[in-house]
């Protein structure tokens, strides 16, 4: 790469974003509004969400015109807000109804909205309160699904030598994602698909941007201790699903307790749960092959449930209307 200090012209670079069509509408409290304008979907310098980390994020699937967990997601967000002194500028209320309307502007019915809240801006420094006021950034944009592999072979995972976050962190979903980049930096390194995070005493916790669960052979399915994961969306949504499983004798119950590497080794299957893929079945974990692997009963039970629940549940949808 040679050394250009060239000044950037504003309509050279709108030509160049012309030839991308990944996100379509793009609000922000700081324009005042929003823009299908790429040029203008652009955050601070000097936002603390930038070049200090400080700021929370959550985002939710729109799926042929119907908005899946947006209640969940949002009372996520402002948990998460609330956990590091941030007051959104909206309600909940008034934050859901924004970012339906933001969805029936875009035109789009099939796309993910991410919001992102900072403590805003106004200042390099790491001081809080030389922010001006907190800003909110919502992007309408393309979603990509997984492989399909992942669903028809399974996923393969491996243990990931970055050190679990402290207890605040991992229920807060913070802009603060170092240590996951460097999950997934291993897990590639390693061959795996993605990777899976573990406490001080070996027990795993969580994924990069997944929640864990696992079905021993005795059929209990569980899942780790909350105070050690991310609130997920997706998780608890198939806990409360894991009812009809039971009752199906497809699992014999469910259990919230330390997972240790050992029993995820011996697991009959070991899930991925996600707002990108609902649920994902792991066939490979640091090499070693779980159940008999391929993809298993109960991954695929969730999988018919969550299929069902996106297109049919009036209780977890919220249409763009």
């Amino acid at each position: 790469m040679t050394l250009d200090l060239r000044e950037v012209k504003p309509d050279e670079l709108q030509a160049k974003l012309q030839t991308e069509d990944d996100f379509f509408l793009y609000y922000s409290t700081y324009l005042g509004g929003y823009t299908r304008n790429r040029l203008l979907m652009s955050v601070p310098i000097d936002d603390h969400i930038v070049h200090r980390g400080d700021g929370v994020f959550d985002n939710a699937l729109c799926i042929d015109g119907n908005y899946y967990l947006l209640d969940r997601h949002i009372e996520r967000f402002f948990f998460s807000a609330n956990a590091i002194g941030i007051v959104p500028p909206f309600s909940r209320d008034e934050m859901k109804l924004l970012v339906v309307k933001l969805g029936i502007v875009s035109g789009k019915k099939n796309f993910i909205a991410r919001f992102f809240l900072s403590r805003g801006h106004g200042s390099m420094s790491v001081y809080p309160h030389e922010a001006i006021a907190p800003n909110l950034y919502i992007l309408i944009g393309k979603f990509s699904p997984a492989p399909e592999r992942y669903f028809k072979t399974g996923m393969a995972a491996s243990t990931s030598p970055t050190p679990m976050k402290p207890p605040l962190s991992p229920q807060v979903k913070s802009v603060d994602y170092l240590s996951n980049a460097m999950m997934e930096l291993a897990a590639k390194r390693s061959e795996a698909d993605s990777a899976i995070a573990v406490d001080a005493s070996g027990n795993i916790t969580e994924g990069s941007n997944k929640n864990v669960a696992v079905v021993g052979r005795d059929g209990i399915l569980r899942v780790p201790p909350p105070e050690k994961i991310l609130r997920g969306t997706t998780l608890a949504r198939a806990l409360e699903m894991a009812d009809q499983l039971k009752k199906k004798r497809i699992i014999t119950g469910v259990s919230v307790e330390n997972i240790p590497l050992s029993d995820a080794y011996n697991a009959a299957e070991i899930l991925f749960f996600s707002t990108s893929f609902f649920v994902a079945p792991v066939v490979e974990y640091d090499g070693r092959t779980i159940g008999d692997g391929k993809p298993g009963k109960v991954w695929k039970a969730f999988h018919d449930l969550f299929e069902k629940d996106i297109k049919s549940n009036k209780k977890v949808l919220t249409p763009l209307r």
